[in-house]
C-alpha cells in the first residue's frame, strides 16, 4: 500500500484558491511531495443529478474535470505532476476522505480578503477544516499571489508551539522570507477569564523582570532556529498586551506579516476543546494568511 505523504489543495476558481494552488505547489516542490488538487461540486447540483440521465451527469463531470485542468494549467503551467479529483458530496466530508485517501500532510485552502469591519471572511469549509481536519491547514488570502515575505510564528513554549515554529522556519527557508518569533506577555493588571472577558488580577511587582527573562528566552529560541535552518533573518519580540489575541493581531498589522503560524491546543473534535479563544479569534480576524498546526495526537472522525 502506498503511504507517501501528499499536499492537498482545494480549488473553486476564485482568486484565493488560485493563490492557494500557487502556495501548495511551492510547498510540494520544496518537499518533493505529490500535489493533489480537488474540486467539490455543490450539493444543489448533486440534487439536480437525480433528474438527469447518466450521459448528462457524466458530461457535467467531464466539463468540471476540464475546467479544473485549465485552472491548474493557467495558474502553475504544465511542468507539474498533479493528481486531480472532481467529487460530488458534502464538502467537509469529501475533504476528510481526500485527506485519508492521499495520506495528506498539509491541506491548503483559499480564504477571502481582510476587512477591518468584518474580518477574515473564512468560509464554512475552511473554518471546519481548521477546527477538525487531522492535518495542518494553510489558509491563503486572495491577495497572496507571491511567495511569503514576512512570517510570524507565535510562541508560548508548549510542545505544539515549538512544532509551529519549526514549520514556520521551513516555510521561511522555502520562500526566503523573514521570520519573527513573538510571545505575548500579559501584564499583571489584566487577566483573561475562561469566559473571554478581561478582569482584574492580583498585582505583581516583577513584571519587568518577567518580561526581560521572556525576551532572553525567545531570543535564544530564535537564535537556535536561525542556526538550525541556516536562516539569515530571524528576529524575536515579547509584546505586552492585555490579551494574547489582541497582542498578536496588533503585531501582525505592525509587522505587515503575510503569514502567521500558530499551534492549536485541542486533541479531539469537540468544538469546545479545539482552538481556544486565542487561535479561534486569530483565524477569523488575522490580517494575513494563516497556518494552523495541530498536536501530534489530534484526531477527529465523522463516525
Amino acid at each position: 500500500m502506498n503511504t507517501t505523504k501528499s499536499i492537498l489543495v482545494g480549488v473553486d476558481y476564485s482568486d484565493q484558491s488560485r493563490n492557494a494552488l500557487l502556495a501548495a505547489s511551492r510547498i510540494a516542490n520544496s518537499r518533493s511531495l505529490p500535489l493533489v488538487c480537488f474540486h467539490v461540486l455543490d450539493k444543489e447540483l448533486l440534487g439536480q443529478f437525480k433528474k438527469m440521465d447518466t450521459e448528462t451527469e457524466q458530461g457535467i463531470l467531464n466539463f468540471a474535470h476540464e475546467k479544473v485542468a485549465t485552472f491548474i494549467r493557467d495558474t502553475i503551467g504544465t511542468a507539474h505532476n498533479i493528481a486531480t479529483e472532481v467529487l460530488v458530496g458534502n464538502p467537509f466530508k469529501v475533504t476528510l476522505e481526500q485527506i485519508e485517501k492521499h495520506h495528506v500532510n498539509t491541506l491548503v485552502l483559499g480564504s477571502g480578503g481582510y476587512s477591518s469591519d468584518d474580518g477574515h471572511h473564512v468560509g464554512a469549509l475552511a473554518s471546519r477544516c481548521v477546527r477538525k481536519a487531522p492535518v495542518e491547514v494553510l489558509l491563503v488570502r486572495n491577495y497572496q499571489d507571491h511567495p511569503f515575505e514576512s512570517i510570524v510564528a507565535c510562541v508560548d513554549f508548549s510542545e505544539n508551539s515549538n512544532r509551529a515554529v519549526h514549520r514556520a522556519a521551513v516555510l521561511a527557508s522555502q520562500d526566503k522570507a523573514k521570520l519573527k518569533l513573538i510571545h505575548v506577555f500579559r501584564p499583571s493588571a489584566f487577566a483573561e477569564t475562561e469566559m473571554g472577558w478581561m478582569g482584574p488580577a492580583f498585582p505583581l511587582t516583577l513584571d519587568n523582570n518577567i518580561q526581560e527573562n521572556l525576551n532572553e528566552r525567545v531570543a535564544g529560541f530564535a537564535a537556535r532556529i536561525a542556526s538550525q535552518y541556516n536562516l539569515p533573518d530571524v528576529s524575536s519580540d515579547v509584546i505586552s498586551a492585555p490579551s494574547i489575541h489582541r497582542g498578536i493581531w496588533e503585531a501582525l498589522k505592525t509587522m505587515e506579516a503575510d503569514l502567521v503560524v500558530l499551534g492549536t491546543r485541542g486533541r479531539t473534535g469537540f468544538k469546545s476543546l479545539l482552538l481556544g479563544t486565542t487561535a479561534e479569534g486569530l483565524i477569523n480576524h488575522t490580517p494575513c494568511s494563516a497556518l494552523t498546526i495541530k498536536p501530534e495526537d489530534f484526531h477527529y472522525s465523522l463516525t
